[in-house]
């Protein structure tokens, strides 16, 4: 344990995982970030679970944190849905027409990536969240944006294929960190969508899409379990759109194409 200084901006995995080492630490941790911090939501939900099992946890500033040496103590939590998987299937609402809903995530939860929720109701969903669930219902009407996705990027893929049924491009930014995740999900996803031959730009840190209609095509993932269930997506919509390697969804979800297949 002790004092030390990290970098922020490349992934916040590295911050929670020290942070749950800390509270272990005879001395507990004082980390002071350097730098911008990415992914701020995964942060403070790293803290709000550690302190429901006995960990202190506190912010000294907007750079500096600190975790006593408490240890843990045992306790019941109850664990939300992953809003990152629910993404997915709010996204096959916007893409294809109908209504989601995904019971357990609601406004209460910590998690940064509900907030692709609201991005798709800015595109033109009509989007409910209340304290027990989150819904997206499509108006068959999707429009392009422009959006700052530093704090959720691990949906970028995601609005990265409703992006391609808008009716104008979208650009998504405050993501180029994600060029060091599973694989560089902004050259692969431009990469991919080219070959599905929708046109897409990388830019320095993000992405541009724009819209229009995929043709038949294998997608590679390289082994990016984000790359295969979001590229899946296109399927919705389009013929002949198939999936190198699907069973690289099994990092997170490993049932994803048959949950896919039950919502038609």
């Amino acid at each position: 344990g002790g004092v030390l200084t990290l970098r922020g901006d490349v992934s916040s995995q590295f911050l929670s995982g020290l942070m749950m080492a800390g509270a272990c630490l005879p001395a507990g941790l004082d980390v002071t970030i350097d730098g911008p911090l990415v992914s701020v939501p995964y942060v403070h939900m790293t803290a709000e679970v550690m302190r429901a099992f006995g960990g202190d946890v506190r912010w000294d500033g907007a750079d500096r944190l600190q975790v006593a040496a408490t240890g843990y103590r045992p306790g019941r939590y109850q664990i939300e849905p992953d809003a990152s998987a629910a993404s997915y299937f709010l996204a096959a609402a916007a893409i294809v027409g109908g209504r989601v809903r995904v019971p357990g995530l609601g406004s209460r939860s910590a998690q940064g990536d509900l907030r692709f929720a609201t991005i798709l109701e800015e595109m033109g969903c009509e989007v409910e969240i209340t304290a027990d669930h989150t819904e997206v219902r499509s108006t068959r009407s999707l429009h392009g944006i422009d959006v700052d996705m530093a704090d959720c990027s691990d949906v970028a893929p995601t609005l990265c294929a409703v992006a391609v049924y808008a009716d104008s491009p979208t650009t998504i930014t405050g993501i180029g960190f994600i060029r060091g995740k599973e694989t560089d999900r902004i050259g692969a996803v431009v990469a991919e969508l080219d070959r599905c031959g929708i046109v897409a730009e990388e830019l320095d840190d993000g992405i541009r899409v724009h819209p229009g209609q995929p043709r038949p095509a294998v997608v590679h993932t390289y082994d990016d379990h984000r790359m295969a269930m979001s590229f899946a997506l296109l399927g919705l919509r389009a013929e002949g759109i198939e999936i190198a390697d699907p069973g690289c969804v099994a990092k997170t979800f490993p049932d994803y194409f048959e949950a896919l297949d039950a919502l038609r």
